[in-house]
């Protein structure tokens, strides 16, 4: 393995991010192990054939963070431990500040976290099976519920609070008027998430609303036109995973909370700026946005949906 940089363009930048770690005096480690942890990537880049920072997208940056989880180490057997790895993949974040701020690049591609293999980890589904899902809907609340949770990426407590009002056909806007930390947010929904919330509302949200508090503006209902709570709506969609008769899926534990890290990784695929799926997730620092990564290192192949 190489352990010198050739690009000029590269040395440049690993300079620039030594001094912008010295200057901020972190604290984990020495502005050594950083600049070691940036000198493999860039080292790693040159090899994949990449000498412009510019060409780095979230797909380089996944293929790398693969590469990290696989490697074996320097010294000693076996492959790099957890601690070692999250070290690595937090230091290139710093690198990805950096760049930024010198304005190397325009906007900020995806960095991965590392979770190990312990705790409970959010389980993604791939484009093939949120298209079986879909699929396998009986009704146009499922089809509904499918199209808000994972089409328009919200949390569980934003589903439940979700209103009529606050679905903006003519615009093909989502507005979450008080999401986490009551911050507002504008969701942009595509013409299929368009559709089959219109037809929801137009034929089984109305029928509902026949004969019961026809004022009730809440989005997701019951049959006695009251507002659906977390858990009914997180047990909608158990019934649609059971729809499907597959049992690798329905033995996945998928709640809602998976299908917004769904769509979170599913835009990461499609190489979407970090910036955008920041604002889409309604997340208020950008490192938060990036716990959405996967954790399986065996990647599929990237499908439009």
């Amino acid at each position: 393995m190489k352990t010198t940089i050739q690009t000029s363009r590269f040395k440049n930048l690993l300079n620039d991010y030594d001094q912008f770690i010295k200057v901020r005096n972190y604290k984990t480690g020495n502005s050594r192990m950083y600049q070691n942890a940036v000198l493999e990537f860039l080292i790693w880049l040159e090899e994949s054939g990449i000498t412009m920072i510019k060409s780095v997208t979230g797909k380089e940056s996944v293929r790398y963070y693969d590469h990290l989880i696989s490697r074996p180490k320097k010294r000693g057997a076996g492959t790099l431990a957890g601690k070692t790895i999250k070290f690595h993949l937090f230091a290139l974040g710093l690198f990805v500040f950096n760049l930024l701020e010198n304005k190397q690049i325009e906007k900020a591609y995806y960095v991965p976290s590392y979770s190990g293999d312990s705790g409970n980890s959010r389980n993604a589904l791939s484009v093939e099976e949120i298209k079986m899902l879909y699929q396998h809907c009986e009704n146009d609340l499922q089809r509904a519920l499918l199209s808000v949770a994972y089409g328009c990426g919200l949390r569980r407590s934003e589903l439940v609070a979700l209103n009529t009002r606050d679905i903006q056909l003519s615009k093909g806007m989502l507005i979450v008027r008080d999401g986490k930390g009551s911050k507002r947010r504008e969701v942009p929904m595509s013409d299929m998430v368009a559709g089959h919330i219109k037809r929801y509302i137009a034929e089984e949200r109305y029928e509902k609303l026949k004969g019961s508090n026809q004022n009730e503006d809440a989005f997701f209902i019951h049959d006695n036109g009251k507002r659906m709570n977390g858990e009914y709506l997180n047990d909608t969609l158990k019934k649609i995973l059971e729809q499907t008769s597959n049992y690798e899926l329905i033995q996945k534990d998928i709640t809602l909370h998976c299908l917004r890290h769904s769509i979170a990784s599913h835009l990461m695929e499609k190489n979407a700026g970090i910036d955008f799926i920041r604002g889409f997730l309604g997340h208020s620092q950008i490192n938060t946005t990036y716990i959405y990564a996967v954790k399986n290192k065996r990647r599929k192949p990237i499908t439009t949906f």
